[in-house]
This record gives structure tokens, sequence and C-alpha cells, in this order.
């Protein structure tokens, strides 16, 4: 499969040398502001504010890392931190009611060791476990798990995802991690692809948090906030980035739950259909705030997305449309229950889109 993500919406890219991509080229990069979060087990405090990332800093050895670029992990599997095929058993995902920096990322505690230079990883069953990352990490081969790591990316001058699964090699989970770039840029993302299933993952600073390109999808438990945000974005012709916390371009059984999204400027969840069908998608259990409308529900070509269940949500009123939590066509059918506006329990509805 071609390495792209459908970009049917933004203008195509011109790459150009890393040099001629100053901040002058497309003006400074914000972080978008996490607006505070009300304790949502205290109605009677409003102003409640979130709490602060409580997970002590990890720490990373000083031994001197070893520079590998674009390695993979045939040969790579005698560094420490890397495991050949899974040995222990995943993580279980636990059902909670929001995500927030004391339960997402890598656990206190933990020591990472440096690796300097791209992943690609090409043996089945590989375990990934505490890495700081400094580089891309590529996945070409099924049953993978990367677990308690940073992932920090490196400079990039065309799109590109902190994790590449636009292959769909099945079986992909991420546990108690970190993705956040070192290097911003309008062309950096969170993860992309389809097959991969994301539990207590912190991401944070890039344009779009989770990029989905095909079927089953999990985010459970996870915070995705502070979108990466460019007033003058050239993937967009000069206008105002387009970041989601999600973008889905296609796919069935994506599920999301447990999980705490805000500080995107355009949606929490933007369903585009730009490449295919999406169905059977469902959001429950979360606390989401941000964008225009917070889940953005569009068509296209593809008519109604069947299946789509949004329950047991709080959504933030930090949008730029007023009170506008959820926006789809009339046409696309949602099952809606027990979503409410924090902090006032207002009830909330799906504006016709």
């Amino acid at each position: 499969m071609t390495d792209r993500i459908s970009r049917s919406h933004r203008r195509p890219l011109t790459v150009t040398p890393p040099h001629s991509r100053g901040a002058s080229q497309h003006g400074p990069a914000v972080h978008r502001f996490d607006p505070p979060r009300p304790d949502l087990t205290r109605p009677d405090l409003p102003h409640a504010h979130r709490l602060g990332r409580t997970r002590a800093r990890v720490t990373t050895t000083t031994r001197t890392p070893t520079f590998v670029a674009a390695a993979t992990l045939a040969v790579l599997l005698p560094l420490a931190g890397l495991a050949a095929p899974a040995q222990a058993a995943s993580a279980g995902i636990v059902r909670a009611a929001t995500a927030s920096a004391s339960t997402t990322g890598v656990p206190s505690g933990t020591t990472l060791r440096v690796h300097n230079g791209d992943l690609n990883i090409t043996q089945a069953g590989t375990v990934i476990s505490g890495l700081d990352i400094r580089g891309l990490v590529k996945i070409n081969a099924i049953n993978v798990t990367i677990k308690n790591s940073i992932i920090r990316g490196r400079s990039v001058s065309a799109p590109a995802a902190l994790v590449n699964n636009l292959g769909g090699r099945s079986g992909l989970k991420i546990i108690d991690s970190e993705l956040y770039p070192s290097m911003p840029s309008p062309d950096i993302n969170g993860i992309y692809g389809y097959n991969f299933t994301l539990t207590r993952v912190d991401i944070h600073g890039v344009i779009d948090g989770v990029h989905v390109t095909g079927g089953n999808v999990t985010i459970a438990n996870s915070w995705l906030h502070g979108n990466l945000h460019y007033a003058s974005d050239p993937n967009q012709g000069g206008k105002p980035s387009h970041d989601d916390s999600i973008q889905i371009q296609k796919g069935s059984n994506i599920k999301v739950y447990g999980s705490t999204l805000s500080g995107s400027h355009n949606a929490g969840v933007q369903i585009t259909q730009d490449t295919g069908d999406v169905s059977n998608f469902s959001f429950t259990n979360n606390f989401a705030d941000g964008g225009a409308c917070t889940i953005n529900v569009a068509q296209k070509s593809y008519g109604p997305i069947y299946g789509t269940v949004v329950t047991d949500n709080k959504f933030g009123r930090n949008t730029r449309v007023a009170n506008c939590a959820i926006i789809s066509p009339s046409t696309t059918k949602i099952s809606t229950a027990r979503n409410y506006y924090t902090p006032d329990s207002q009830p909330v509805t799906v504006h016709a889109g």
C-alpha cells in the first residue's frame, strides 16, 4: 500500500528543503490551550480545574545512545528495550469515566533508554518497552506492541506521523505511552492507519492526534489534547490548521471510550468519509471539548453513516459554534443517550448539518 493519507480537503503540498520551511513561511506554532475542565464527579464545583500532570517524570539513562537511522528491528533486537515476539500479555483495558495526566502516558518510575533514529518494525510479535524514541516508528509486521515509551519523532518536511500503520498491520497495540513531537511542524501527526488499539496513551502537540484510514480501531482511556495549530498552515493553503483530535476517513468498528479529548481547533472527532464508508462508530464514556463542533459528521458522496452510537459522554462548551457538541446530517441516524454538557448538566442535542 502506498504510504499516504487522503488530503482531498487540503491543497497539494509542495515539499521543500527543511531550511526553507522557517517560521516566516507559515507563522509561529501555537499549542492549543486546554481549557479548565471541571471535576466531572463534583457538579457542585463548576470552577474546579483539571488536575495537573501527577505522574512523576520518567528518567532517561545517561549512556551515550547508538545512532541508528531507519533501522529494522531484525537488526535492533539485541538493543536494550526491545524484545522479540511478545511474551508478556498486554495490559487489560479498564473502562473509566475520563483519562487525564495522572492516568496516561509512561508510568512514574519508568527508566527510558534513548533510541536515536527511525524504527521500521519488520518482525511479527515485536515488543518495544521502555524506550525514548527520537525518530518515527513505521509498522511493517503484525502483532506489534509498544508500551511504556515516548515517541518524539524528528524533523520532517512532508506529511508524517509519529507512528505509521498505513499498511494496516493487524494487532498493533500502544499502551501506557506518550506521543509528543520534539520538533513541531505543520506536517506532524500522532498516529495514522488502522487495525490498532491505543490504551492509556497521551497524545499532544500534533496536528491530528489520531488519523484513521480503515477499520478495527480502539482508543481506550487515552488523553488527546493540546493540538498544534498554525494561523497560516501550508497544508491548508495558508489558512488556519485543520487540526482534529481524531479524524476518520473510512472504516468500520471504530471505538472511543473512557478518553479525554480537548484543545483541537477543527473538531474533537471529524468523520470525513474522504476515502470510503464509515460505519459502526461508537463514542462512549468520554469527556470531549473543543473544535467548531466537537463531533462533526460529514457524509460526502458515500451517504449516511450507519451504526453510529454516542452515549454517556460529558461535553464542554468551548466550541466556536455555541452549544455544538454534535453536528451531523439528518440522514445519518445517531443513537444518543445520556450526553450532557458540563458544568450545568444540560442535555446535548444533535445539530443538523
